[in-house]
């Protein structure tokens, strides 16, 4: 759970400011204030002092919304993962139970919606390369998880080529043995003739 609390300005580079912003939490108006894209957390400031900041890893989605329902303007469209709560307020969703029926996800819906509209598109890509700078933990390790295996199936395949190369070589000289056609690389390599190799025989 996210909670709603007294404003803190981003410690991060803020990559984009935006003054008069209506922010929209669950279809709660919680007034106009100014937006900040920072590279570390997403802000909102009202009247000064309240406000929040949500750490893009609590980004599920964020898109243009033109649609009516959803603002009458056109706006950034925002799912958070988990459920945001205003700050002194508690979670009056029921809690989890054991029955058959599927719980809901906990998630919350945040509406930025400036009141210039030819702003949303500016914050739309702010928020976007922000959140490419903080990929989700999870996925990171995922990465890592799968580029360990990568990096263990390569050697193993190194590992595995190397000892077809020493099969194959090997196996080369055997049948040179056989055939009496390595005494001209033995003796080059030692200083021999051909015949010193043949009279050691």
């Amino acid at each position: 759970m996210v909670v709603v609390t007294s404003f803190k300005p981003p410690e991060s580079p803020i990559r984009l400011e935006q003054s008069n912003v209506v922010v929209i939490l669950d279809k709660r108006d919680l007034g106009t204030g100014t937006l900040f894209v920072s590279e570390r957390t997403l802000s909102w400031q009202k009247d000064g002092t309240t406000g929040f900041s949500i750490e893009y890893y609590n980004v599920s989605l964020h898109a243009v919304s033109k649609d009516p329902n959803v603002c009458e303007r056109e706006c950034i469209y925002i799912l958070t993962d988990p459920h945001i709560n205003l700050f002194g307020e508690t979670d009056q969703r029921p809690a989890n139970d054991d029955s058959d029926v599927e719980s809901e996800p906990d998630l919350s819906e945040l509406i930025l919606a400036p009141e210039n509209p030819t702003h949303v598109q500016s914050i739309y890509e702010a928020i976007k390369i922000c959140q490419e700078l903080n990929p989700d933990p999870a996925d990171v390790d995922d990465e890592d998880d799968d580029n360990l295996f990568a990096d263990a199936e390569e050697e193993m395949f190194i590992e595995a080529e190397s000892e077809q190369i020493g099969d194959a070589v090997v196996d080369s000289l055997a049948e040179r043995l056989q055939n009496n056609s390595v005494d001209v690389q033995y003796s080059y390599r030692n200083g021999n003739e051909d015949e010193d190799f043949e009279d050691a025989d």
